[in-house]
């Protein structure tokens, strides 16, 4: 009886030990990622690198600032596309489109960026921001151990966020977003992280469709951290109006 009673007081230490709750697993990761202090201190982080979609590889260039500024720049065939938000405003050029002037996002492309602008993403300092963060439990990703955790922002989107067992950084997430009015479930595998100024950045990111081939992968080949930054990169251009043109009178 004693003995059983040894196990079982065991068996629930170990579970005591090996138990993680949302904010364990979320101060773990940042420290992993470089610890609260450093990450706050960077105001800008400006990634370039290329992006391959399909047979094309694309130069792009990521630009974020403090507090929830985000600028995308990509190069199709000479032409470069753009989205960007301002904190407030989301827009777009895409010449290889047919639209060369910048024009406003849709509220479906406005919610996403809104999310991607969150300059530290959404579990630093979740409770804040008025993000909800739930620890799903643990779950195989690619043969390693992950634990997953759901993640509610503020305005309603939610994300699963995978974070590696063993390092504790991010390796996959899971959403669902509107594109063109029909909800699509993306996944994206996150790889090859670096030191760069005592912190780890991702330099691997691949995205598609859950459950569909193709996609998307992003491979950033350098990081520029505190780069100055002027604020109107991220401000919308003002649509050139077209002059009217003046009438010819025709001599009777």
């Amino acid at each position: 009886m004693k003995k059983l009673l040894l196990s079982v007081c065991a068996l629930f230490l170990a579970l005591s030990v090996s138990a993680q709750t949302a904010d364990e697993i979320i101060d773990k990761h940042i420290k992993a990622m470089g610890g609260a202090e450093k990450i706050k201190a960077v105001m800008s982080v400006k990634a370039t690198g290329k992006m391959k979609a399909g047979p094309m590889e694309l130069p792009v260039t990521l630009t974020k600032a403090r507090p929830d500024k985000v600028r995308m720049d990509f190069t199709v065939q000479g032409m470069t596309g753009t989205q960007a938000f301002d904190g407030t405003t989301g827009w777009l050029v895409m010449p290889f489109m047919g639209k060369k002037e910048p024009e406003k996002m849709s509220e479906d492309m406005l919610k996403d960026i809104r999310d991607e602008a969150d300059f530290d993403g959404a579990l630093f300092d979740y409770k804040t921001k008025g993000n909800k963060v739930e620890y799903i439990g643990k779950e195989d990703v690619q043969g390693s151990p992950a634990y997953k955790l759901k993640v509610t922002t503020k305005q309603g989107t939610e994300t699963m966020q995978y974070i590696d067992a063993e390092t504790y950084l991010t390796i996959k997430t899971e959403a669902k977003r509107k594109i063109q009015g029909q909800e699509v479930e993306s996944e994206t595998t996150i790889g090859d992280y670096k030191e760069i100024d005592g912190m780890l950045f991702p330099h691997s990111m691949e995205s598609h469709a859950k459950g569909a081939p193709g996609g998307q992968s992003i491979t950033v080949e350098k990081y520029e951290l505190n780069a100055k930054v002027d604020p109107a990169t991220f401000t919308m251009p003002e649509v050139k109006k077209e002059e009217p043109k003046a009438e010819v009178k025709k001599e009777k």
